[in-house]
């Protein structure tokens, strides 16, 4: 990897914090790190850090990783975020990744940090670039479930949305309103 990555880190355990950095640089990653261990700081350093990426422990004393990818994604802020923990269910791992992340690691196996941060980043850049040419075309589209539910849309469709309707087109809204 040529860039360095920010990478801001949920975790209250210095030792597992320095255990997961050994692995990364043992990966040739190259990246600066925050450590962030409260609901507070990881909404400050969301904002001030700008991080490429989130490696998080599961349960810190005042944020779990489910409230965390939440906040994430109610700052609107599409970044990697890959879940490192001792013990998690499967059924919590399919949990966590229909809800944002996009890998999880158990603690006993953090050889494999280096590459489920690579891969989240190469996947994280390719939907950046598929978003640039999606936006970028002159035909509205709009992404829904099968509920009706956006998913996604580009700037025309936003644009024509709010000339004709003067609603704005939000992702999470139903198409039938």
């Amino acid at each position: 990897m040529k860039t360095k990555l920010k990478i801001l880190h949920l975790e209250d355990s210095p030792a597992d914090a320095e255990l997961e950095e050994r692995e990364l640089k043992k990966g040739n990653i190259q990246f600066e790190k925050l450590v962030v261990g409260t609901k507070t700081a990881l909404e400050k350093a969301l904002k001030d850090f700008a991080p490429d990426i989130i490696i998080s422990d599961h349960t810190l004393p005042s944020v779990n990783s489910t409230e965390a990818v939440k906040i994430i994604n109610q700052q609107g802020i599409k970044i990697p975020f890959i879940l490192v923990s001792a013990t998690v269910s499967d059924d919590y791992a399919v949990e966590i990744m229909k809800a944002g992340a996009d890998d999880y690691i158990l603690k006993d196996r953090l050889h494999r940090l280096p590459q489920a941060v690579l891969k989240a980043m190469e996947k994280y850049r390719a939907e950046l670039n598929l978003q640039a040419i999606f936006d970028s075309t002159s035909e509205g589209f709009i992404l829904v479930d099968t509920n009706g539910i956006v998913k996604t849309f580009n700037t025309i469709t936003a644009q024509n949305i709010l000339l004709n309707t003067e609603q704005e087109l939000k992702i999470g809204s139903s198409v039938y309103d």
